[in-house]
C-alpha cells in the first residue's frame, strides 16, 4: 500500500487514475459512465484492495487548498447577468428536493428500526442531506446523540451512500433519457460556450495561464482572508463565489481572452473526486444497522420523486435538477464540480450558492424533525 505521507506517491497513483479516466471517457462505454464516474469507483476499490489509504494528510490539502482553487478558476468566466437568470430555478428544484429528503426522513422513522435514538438519528440524516457534515456533527450535539458505536455507524453509511449517490447522480447527467424529457431551455446551462464545442483552448497563451491562476490564487486569497477576519470560515466558498463573480463581471473583457483555465480546473476536480471514493468505507456500511440503511436510501429516493416531479411541473432541464439534487444531499462543492466537469457554466454558481443555503437550513430542520418525532432538547 502507498503510505499515507507519501504525498507523491499518492499524487502519482491519483494523477494515474484520473489520466485512465479521462482516456476511457473516449470509449462507448466510459462516455456512460464517465470520467467523474471512473475515478470514483477506480479509487474506491484502490482503497478497499489497500493499494491507497481511504485517508492522508494530502486528502485535505486537495480538499482545503485546490477545490477552491477550481472553483476559482472556472468562475473567471461567470456572466452574473445569466447567473441570476437562470440560477433562480435550481433554488426552486433544491427547496423541493430539501422538502422530499425531509419528508423521507420522517417516513423511515414510522417504518424502519433506527434504534433507540430514532428521532436524532432521523434528525441528523435529514440535516445532513439537506446541509452537509457541518450539519450532521451540529445536529448530533443539539440532540445529545453521543452513543459512538451509533454515530460510526451512521457516519459509515452517511459516507459509502453518499459517495453512491454521487456516481449515481454522475451517470444520471448522461442519460439520453433524461435529456430528452427534461430539455426546457437545456442551452442556457453552457454560459458562453457550447457544450459541443470543446473550444477553450484556442487562443492559449502561457501569459494568458499565468494571469488566469494568478486572478484566481488572489481571490480564493482575499476570501479565505475575509472569511477568517468575519469568523465565517465555513462559508469560504461563498466569499470566493461572490468576489470572483464581481471579478469576472467587471473584468469580462479583459478576462474573456484568457484561456486554459478551465483545463487546470478539471485536473483539481478529478483529483478531489479521487479522495471522495478513496474515503468510502464499504465495510463500516456492511456492519452497521439495516434499519440506518434503509432510512438513507429512502431519503434519497423520496428526495428524487420530488425533485423529478417538480421538474416536471415546472419544466425544469435535466442539469438544473442534477445540480440541486447534488447540492441538496452532497453540498455545495460536490454540486459545483459536477457543473465544472459537465461544462454547465451557468449552474456553478447556483449550485454553490443552493448548496449554502442548505448549511444554513440543515440545522432548522434536523432539530425539528427530532421534536416531531418526539425527541426532547433538554
Amino acid at each position: 500500500m502507498i503510505a499515507p505521507d507519501n504525498i507523491f506517491g499518492l499524487l502519482a497513483a491519483f494523477l494515474c487514475l484520473s489520466a485512465a479516466a479521462a482516456l476511457m471517457e473516449t470509449t462507448s462505454l466510459g462516455r456512460r459512465i464517465s470520467g467523474v464516474g471512473i475515478v470514483l469507483l477506480g479509487a474506491l476499490l484502490a482503497a478497499q484492495f489497500e493499494i491507497i489509504p481511504r485517508s492522508a494528510p494530502f486528502y485535505s490539502v486537495i480538499w482545503t487548498y485546490l477545490v477552491p482553487f477550481a472553483i476559482a478558476l472556472f468562475l473567471l468566466k461567470a456572466d452574473l447577468i445569466k447567473v441570476f437568470m437562470e440560477g433562480g430555478r435550481v433554488v426552486v428544484a433544491f427547496v423541493i428536493g430539501a422538502v422530499g429528503a425531509a419528508a423521507g426522513a420522517v417516513i423511515g422513522a414510522f417504518f424502519f428500526d433506527l434504534g433507540p435514538h430514532e428521532p436524532a438519528v432521523a434528525a441528523i440524516f435529514s440535516a445532513t442531506y439537506i446541509g452537509g457534515s457541518l450539519n450532521f456533527v451540529a445536529v448530533a450535539e443539539a440532540v445529545r446523540l453521543d452513543d459512538p458505536s451509533e454515530l460510526a455507524a451512521a457516519l459509515a453509511i452517511d459516507n459509502i451512500l453518499g459517495v453512491s449517490f454521487i456516481i449515481f447522480m454522475n451517470f444520471v447527467a448522461g442519460w439520453k433519457l433524461l435529456q430528452r424529457h427534461f430539455s426546457w431551455r437545456v442551452k442556457s446551462i453552457w454560459g458562453e460556450e457550447s457544450a459541443e464545442e470543446d473550444t477553450e483552448n484556442q487562443g492559449f497563451s502561457f501569459a494568458g495561464l499565468l494571469t488566469a491562476l494568478a486572478l484566481a490564487a488572489a481571490v480564493v486569497s482575499a476570501s479565505t482572508s475575509l472569511a477568517a477576519y468575519l469568523g465565517y470560515e465555513q462559508y469560504v466558498l461563498l466569499f470566493i463565489t461572490v468576489i470572483m463573480t464581481a471579478v469576472a463581471t467587471i473584468g469580462r473583457r479583459m478576462i474573456s481572452r484568457l484561456r486554459g483555465e478551465e483545463m487546470v480546473a478539471m485536473i483539481f476536480m478529478y483529483l478531489f473526486f479521487a479522495i471522495i471514493g478513496a474515503g468510502a468505507d464499504v465495510n463500516g456500511i456492511l456492519n452497521a444497522a439495516p434499519g440506518l440503511f434503509l432510512e438513507v436510501l429512502l431519503i434519497f429516493s423520496v428526495h428524487l420523486v420530488f425533485i423529478f416531479i417538480a421538474g416536471v411541473l415546472l419544466k425544469l432541464n435535466y442539469a438544473e435538477l442534477v445540480v440541486a439534487s447534488l447540492a441538496c444531499i452532497a453540498g455545495p462543492p460536490i454540486a459545483a464540480a459536477i457543473a465544472i466537469l459537465m461544462k454547465w457554466r451557468n449552474l456553478v454558481v447556483p449550485g454553490i450558492l443552493t448548496g449554502i443555503l442548505g448549511y444554513v437550513i440543515g440545522n432548522f430542520v434536523g432539530i425539528g424533525i427530532f421534536k416531531f418525532l418526539g425527541g426532547a432538547l433538554f
